[in-house]
């Protein structure tokens, strides 16, 4: 199947804001290498993780992890483990009014 572009709208609906036009002050200068490198790290992380999704069985839920495949480190977990702690002390709390082991 073909897929259609989107048309750019006819030249007098495009506006362009004249700040756009502006030269770029000093510090948008210097932020833009800083950027460049910071878009650079995140493509290069982005592809090269892997995400899984365990059930954390004390807090009963579930945690997505991302990790890099490379050295087996863990990238980013949600929810952070602050959270899990809470949601493992809510049960265990709901277990004992319970009288569950």
């Amino acid at each position: 199947m073909d897929r259609i572009a989107p048309k750019a709208p006819p030249p007098e609906l495009q506006v362009r804001a004249p700040q756009l036009d502006a030269d770029k002050g000093p510090a948008a200068q210097a932020a833009e290498p800083r950027f460049a490198e910071h878009l650079a790290a995140l493509s290069g992380k982005a592809a090269a993780t892997e995400f899984s999704v365990q059930l954390d069985a004390e807090a009963q839920r579930f945690v997505a992890i991302w990790t890099d495949p490379d050295t087996d480190e863990t990238l980013r977990s949600y929810p952070s483990e602050s959270q899990l702690a809470y949601s493992r002390a809510v049960m265990a709390y709901l277990r004992a009014l319970n009288g569950d082991k």
